[in-house]
């Protein structure tokens, strides 16, 4: 019974982690309405700002390229002067991201601002392991560790430290937000923003002050964890994961709550390992590392009418949907360009751009999802991992041959689709995508890493497609890649890209739309709003599934790294900055923007940059969110010679429907207009009415 005790005592050190990263969200969200995915990338980055600072005296900055360092002295600096420095970084930090990022967005759609975080978190993630490697790193002790010893246990002391400044901290802040003023002013502001000004509350200043508070504890958090874990740029950014379950249990309001719960999360994490252990019949693998998923998706499940509710309303605009006119036609040019393209490379740009198109079809999926239906998403790498992976099984377990082995294996997504998207019954916007990263996490412990499925680190073997007689795999002999292999891909992604054009143009796309728009309007007109969204994530799982089979056989051994949790928020941000209501969007995503794909790999061997394509992903996707949601390809906004083209082609259109609009209203009188999720315009304001005189 001891050692069970020791156990618990040892998960302090991880959930104060979660404690008190989650008292930093619920500062940003209390204020602002913020939901910060980035939250844990920012303590991150403290901590290799705390780490240079102890070790070689120098203050890294979040560039690259140009000088990135300032060198306040030529040995490391004091511990407690570096702590200083360090969370005086974070303030500073802190006010210019809520200034140039947050601020902007405080009244925009919530895929907007999930987007815009998770483009901080993608870029904090890739300028770290650019500027400090993929290496961890260890850092002397902060607070005191000689071991205690109680009734006969054992255990370092700095674990009952750290918790113990976890619990004062969310007492202190439970009193100041509940009984000072500027508590006061906080809640005021994110109940009413106009309400408040109009007593002289500032709800942009009182926000500015919570992020830089909130951004002031997770420095702490990402120091005090240091000595405990060893710092690298993954694990840390992940903490958020955990960081959001103890959030939502506290409903992103209780800090004493939120505090409580992460401590016991903590402890559970550790008491877990230790069942592992002890007991052969426990299940082995990261199963600690589903126990976050767990909290989340009860706890959304049990208050998903309550949590993350906002007192104020406001008209949100979502990125604009576009309608494929001529899909048959476009198809048809897509395949004779496609395979022009193909014929016309060689080597490893004919695989770049094979890639391209493999991503292409991953990314057809999150259109349909998060474009179509506005269900956002961060788990669609997840079903193409289950497709590829199941790809391999099938094919040497069943014995199935080319296509129905690619189909089943695209089956095979579908339940984990529709799995996932069960709480899409209940939840939208944020808390979707707060449990679909969860879900995303969770199968990157359990089903990804597990030896049987993925086949650990040496990979899962996939079998080459064979048609008959005829050959279709990607190498034979020394010719690769083959184009033949790159027509067959082009063929299948071009029949996904006419999959989602008619689920578009059709009765269904009007039927996702509406269900975008207004589900509560939805219902009332006769449509099925869960059986909806269960389409939706049925048919996208089906289509990352097909994505990640033609990974499979692209690659010939298919390893846990390209389905990880970051590829699907790299996922989530190139297409969403390329035009996630559009299918042009997802092309352009796959061609121009796939770390894996043409253009990013052209540009790698002629210059040498594809290191930084993560970090310009990530700074595209907050520009793209704060300037311009639609998207690269949107026909709205924007300069280039690709908008130049969809705008004269969109003219054209534009013309012939005002033709046939003409000659339809005087045969029969008009036709319906479809669903659309912006608000409607003001009718216009009827004149005053005019007064009888009385009195002559």
């Amino acid at each position: 019974m001891s050692s069970y005790i020791l156990f618990l005592i040892l998960g302090l050190g991880s959930g104060a982690t979660y404690a008190i990263l989650g008292l930093g969200l619920v500062l940003k969200y209390r204020s602002g309405g913020i939901v910060d995915f980035a939250h844990g990338a920012v303590a991150m980055w403290i901590a290799y700002v705390f780490v240079d600072l102890r070790t070689d005296g120098t203050l890294p900055l979040p560039l690259i390229v140009i000088p990135h360092q300032i060198t306040l002295s030529s040995a490391g600096i004091d511990t407690t002067l570096a702590i200083v420095i360090s969370l005086v970084y974070a303030a500073l930090l802190g006010a210019i991201l809520y200034l140039a990022v947050y601020r902007p967005l405080r009244s925009a759609a919530p895929l907007t601002r999930i987007c815009a975080s998770v483009g901080v978190m993608l870029a904090f993630q890739a300028i770290a392991v650019l500027n400090f490697g993929t290496q961890s790193k260890t850092t002397p002790a902060i607070l005191p560790s000689t071991p205690v010893t109680i009734s006969g246990l054992s255990f370092p002391s700095d674990r009952i430290f750290f918790t113990g400044i976890v619990l004062v901290l969310a007492v202190v802040l439970a009193v100041v937000y509940r009984y000072t003023r500027f508590g006061l002013a906080t809640r005021a502001g994110a109940e009413n923003a106009r309400g408040a000004a109009l007593i002289g509350i500032s709800a942009d200043r009182v926000a500015l002050a919570n992020y830089v508070i909130a951004t002031v504890l997770a420095g702490v958090a990402g120091i005090l964890i240091a000595p405990i874990a060893n710092l690298d740029p993954t694990s840390y950014t992940l903490f958020i994961v955990p960081a959001l379950g103890v959030a939502l249990v506290g409903r992103f309001e209780s800090f004493w709550v939120v505090a409580l719960a992460g401590i016991l999360l903590g402890m559970g994490q550790s008491e877990i390992i230790k069942f592992q252990a002890t007991w052969s019949w426990f299940p082995t693998g990261d199963v600690a590392d589903a126990l976050p998923f767990i909290l989340i998706i009860t706890t959304m499940a049990l208050r998903a009418r309550s949590v993350l509710a906002r007192g104020e309303t406001s008209a949100q605009r979502n990125p604009s949907v576009a309608r494929p006119r001529t899909p048959l036609a476009s198809a048809a040019f897509c395949l004779v360009a496609g395979t022009i393209i193909l014929f016309a490379l060689q080597g490893s740009l004919r695989n770049a751009f094979i890639s391209s198109m493999t991503f292409t079809c991953v990314a057809l999926s999150l259109v349909l999802l998060t474009g179509y239906v506005g269900q956002v998403s961060l788990a669609q790498m997840t079903f193409a991992g289950v497709g590829g992976f199941m790809l391999g099984h099938i094919s040497h377990g069943l014995g199935l041959g080319f296509p129905l082995s690619l189909i089943a294996a695209g089956l095979c997504a579908v339940p984990i689709g529709i799995l996932i998207g069960l709480p899409a019954l209940r939840l939208r916007g944020v808390n979707l995508a707060v449990v679909t990263l969860g879900a995303a996490f969770t199968a990157d412990a359990l089903i990804f890493n597990s030896q049987g499925f993925a086949g650990g680190l040496t990979g899962l073997p996939i079998k080459p497609p064979h048609l008959f007689s005829l050959n279709l795999s990607i190498a034979e002999g020394h010719a690769y890649p083959r184009v033949i292999f790159g027509v067959m891909v082009l063929v299948i992604v071009t029949l996904m890209g006419l999959l989602v054009a008619r689920l578009r143009n059709g009765v269904a796309g009007r039927m996702l739309l509406a269900v975008r728009s207004n589900e509560r309007a939805a219902s009332s007109v006769g449509i099925n709003v869960a059986q909806a969204k269960l389409m939706a994530f049925a048919i996208a799982a089906f289509i990352a599934g097909i994505g990640g089979a033609l990974t499979g056989y692209q690659q010939g051994t298919l390893t846990a790294d390209g389905f990880s949790t970051f590829v699907s928020l790299g996922l989530l941000a190139i297409v969403y900055v390329a035009g996630i209501g559009r299918i042009s969007g997802a092309v352009f995503a796959g061609i121009m923007m796939s770390s894996t794909g043409f253009f990013v790999t052209f540009l790698d061997e002629r210059f040498g940059i594809g290191k930084y394509q993560m970090i310009v992903a990530g700074v595209l996707l907050v520009i793209t969110a704060i300037a311009n949601p639609d998207g690269v390809m949107s026909t709205s906004t924007g300069k280039g010679p690709a908008v130049a083209f969809f705008r004269a082609r969109e003219a054209v259109y534009a013309r012939l429907r005002a033709g046939s609009a003409r000659n339809g209203n005087l045969a029969t009188g008009g036709a319906p207009r479809e669903p659309s999720d912006q608000p409607a315009p003001s009718p216009p304001e009827a004149p005053p009415a005019l007064e009888r005189p009385r009195h002559v």
